[in-house]
């Protein structure tokens, strides 16, 4: 417990600086007014953490709006509504989120994602930006005639520091990150490269300028290779490493957004940085979505759909991997061919429902009795597959031991038997359709000696349940 308050007290300390710190980077870029700014990444940071945190962190959103208003204005009035605009702003564009774009999921799909930035528009442009201009026009700081101006920029700036520093703060905060294979590390780099030199040639005029020619729409495949090949967090983080190159840029006097004045060049570059992250945004959530529809799909072409076990294609797969890890390690694996003895005297008296229920028994018991390492599988019908990993004869007769034990203990009814034969690579085959054929061969061969059994009144069919090899 006491740990768990140290977390969040340590959190919420972070919070607050981080909201000074990048408060007062923002205020760099004053132009207008020293309390008013296009670039306004605490909007974001409140935004994300109330979204994350709940409604409850309000009282540390505006304790770091009257520090960062403080050592900026002095103590005055407007130092207190424009800390309460900004902490009523983020707990309107939250309430909105949850209420309308899906909360923390507000980036799993295109139709959310659209509806964030248009939350955050709204947002934006209804609290912070009236506050802001309201109170220092109320308080005479600036005149009534610049409300306007005031009133625009720290609409835009609130807009576009939400839209930006919310969604790295939403994603990056859900779950572990996945590990990258070394393919996708060497692409990430790849994109940061591209990224960097796309930033370079069209806000740095690197290595030459191209006046009159539409150089910003190159950030667009950039942004798009990084959505649809490396997901919604490296969108994100892109975003972040192009909107520093852009405000440094065109701070500076390059590309193509510099304007007669400073705030007029950040406004267009805000615009156009905000319409790249919507964009950006919608098309990683799309990406994202079919990935997650092929790998589904994928799980269903290999997978049988009545037991949940792997079917005949993914059998063959994993049979070529273990003849792979068997040659390389030199050790030997099993196949063991099981066939139910007696399903079609159980669909035809006891109907076909009570059939594949016991279709499904039989796998939920291979599946039991085999090891991790182990592929159990459905080959059809009811014949199933199991391939034992690093296991010889005697191990393959322990799992058929083993799956006839628990088949014995079941008190489901109707009572299940099974036949088993075995195959071991390499000795009985050296190919997956060969091992199979040999296992198949052993079962058939115990199958007939129990059906001569049966015939001589020696064996009861529930009663017999046996394996051979090949």
């Amino acid at each position: 417990m006491r740990a768990r308050l140290a977390r969040e007290q340590t959190i919420l300390i972070l919070l607050v600086v981080a909201y000074v710190v990048t408060g007062k980077l923002g205020l760099t870029f004053a132009f207008i007014h020293p309390a008013a700014t296009l670039i306004w990444p605490p909007a974001g940071i409140a935004v994300g953490a109330t979204v994350l945190l709940g409604y409850r962190i309000w009282p540390v959103v505006f304790a770091g709006g009257i520090v960062l208003y403080l050592t900026t204005l002095g103590p005055t009035i407007a130092t207190a509504a424009m800390a309460a605009g900004n902490t009523l702003e983020a707990l309107l564009a939250a309430y909105l989120v949850n209420r309308y774009a899906g909360g923390r999921q507000a980036l799993q799909n295109p139709r959310n994602s659209l509806r964030f930035a248009g939350v955050l528009l709204l947002s934006s442009l209804t609290v912070s930006a009236t506050c802001t201009a309201a109170s220092l026009c109320l308080t005479g700081l600036v005149s009534w005639t610049d409300y306007g101006s005031l009133w625009l920029t720290q609409g835009l700036g609130s807009f576009t520091g939400m839209l930006l520093v919310a969604p790295p703060i939403i994603l990056y905060s859900q779950g572990s990150v996945e590990r990258w294979r070394p393919v996708q590390l060497v692409e990430a780099v790849g994109v940061l490269a591209a990224l960097t030199l796309v930033g370079l040639v069209v806000f740095f005029n690197v290595p030459i300028a191209a006046p009159g020619v539409p150089v910003e729409y190159l950030c667009g495949p950039v942004l798009l290779w990084a959505a649809c090949r490396l997901g919604r967090r490296a969108a994100a983080a892109a975003l972040l490493v192009l909107t520093a190159l852009a405000i440094i840029g065109t701070l500076n006097g390059f590309g193509p957004f510099v304007r007669s004045t400073p705030t007029a060049s950040l406004a267009i570059v805000q615009l156009f940085l905000g319409l790249s992250a919507v964009m950006t945004f919608a098309l990683a959530a799309l990406a994202s979505e079919y990935s997650v529809a092929e790998a589904q799909l994928r799980e269903l072409v290999v997978t049988d759909p009545l037991t949940g076990l792997p079917n005949y294609r993914r059998l063959l797969e994993v049979l070529g991997t273990e003849i792979s890890r068997a040659n390389r390690i030199e050790r030997p694996f099993a196949v063991v061919f099981f066939d139910m003895d007696g399903l079609k005297r159980i669909n035809d008296e006891m109907g076909h429902l009570t059939g594949s229920r016991a279709v499904c028994r039989f796998a939920e018991t291979l599946r039991a009795s085999c090891r991790t390492t182990d592929t159990a599988a459905r080959y059809g019908g009811d014949e199933f597959v199991a391939v034992l990993a690093d296991t010889d004869q005697e191990g393959a007769a322990l799992v058929i031991r083993r799956v006839v034990e628990r088949l014995a203990e079941d008190p489901d009814k109707p009572a299940l038997a099974v036949s088993a034969g075995i195959a071991i690579y390499p000795r009985d085959g050296g190919t997956p359709t060969t091992l199979l054929s040999a296992a198949d061969r052993a079962l058939y061969t115990v199958k007939a000696e129990k059906a001569s059994a049966r015939r001589r009144g020696l064996v009861g069919l529930r009663e017999w349940s046996s394996f051979g090899t090949s």
